[in-house]
């Protein structure tokens, strides 16, 4: 979808898109071999904090990196640390692969730091929403080597935290159903930690088994959606929107989401 988009006349000139740094960064720790995704599945009570801690750290230095050249209008990310926080946190706590200690830790650095650099957080949400089941029989046909510990009652826990987040913790904005299955909806509980209420999410239902590379009048729908989106929200405010591309459809490079 990311590569869709970049492809995608109508952006070109307007947007830049920051994807997760899995091979670069997580599954070859400066450049030593040190594989920190690989650990974090393998041993999770014992990586799980290390692992979020430098997924944090290397989303901000890619979001603030001096060797970017563009100061595109719109910034589009595979996730963001609001998802570290919100959805992955929650569930490694739950999961009991956090204690306490590490969780106050996390929180007290990450909220000191957000309310330092709010623009590491996005302005709007891209929810490419799919069934832990979908998600599940996808993951199988990529068969990817970190994924082979992926259950599905992992892919049912991280889809009741999006699901909280993006629809149980929004309100729908009147007039803005979608004819393809989306929905726009506005986030509005204050449950969620500062800084993401009032975000805009574009919920876009990808249950629908299409193949990306072969063009088709769903895919053209699917894209559709999100580029209208996009430029919906550059018309809004004309300079420096940072979003996410939240996506719940799994891949071994994305520590537990990833690619359609």
């Amino acid at each position: 979808m990311l590569h869709l988009l970049q492809k995608d006349p109508r952006l070109q000139r307007v947007m830049e898109v920051l994807e997760e740094p899995a091979h670069e960064l997580w599954k070859n720790v400066s450049g030593t071999g040190l594989d920190m995704l690989h650990a974090s599945y393998e041993d999770p009570s014992r990586y799980s904090y290390l692992f979020q801690s430098y997924v944090f750290i290397t989303r901000f230095l890619l979001h603030n990196s001096p060797a970017r050249r563009s100061k595109p209008a719109v910034l589009v990310t595979e996730r963001s640390v609001s998802t570290d926080r919100i959805v992955f946190l929650e569930a490694l706590l739950e999961q009991g692969f956090l204690d306490e200690p590490e969780a106050e830790a996390y929180e007290t650095w990450y909220n000191a730091v957000v309310r330092a650099l709010p623009n590491i957080l996005a302005d709007s949400f891209i929810y490419l929403r799919a069934s832990p089941s979908v998600c599940y029989e996808r993951l199988k046909r990529r068969a990817g080597s970190e994924e082979a510990r992926v259950g599905l009652d992992y892919l049912q826990l991280l889809h009741r935290k999006h699901e909280d987040w993006f629809v149980q913790r929004t309100s729908a904005i009147a007039g803005h159903g979608d004819k393809g299955g989306g929905s726009l909806r506005v986030i509005d509980n204050l449950r969620i930690p500062s800084g993401v209420q009032g975000r805009q999410v574009l919920v876009v239902d990808c249950n629908l088994n299409l193949n990306l590379a072969e063009k088709s009048p769903e895919r053209d729908a699917l894209v559709d959606q999100i580029v209208e989106f996009l430029l919906s929200q550059l018309s809004q405010s004309a300079l420096g929107l940072n979003l996410e591309l939240a996506q719940l459809l799994i891949n071994s490079e994305s520590h537990g989401e990833g690619h359609l």
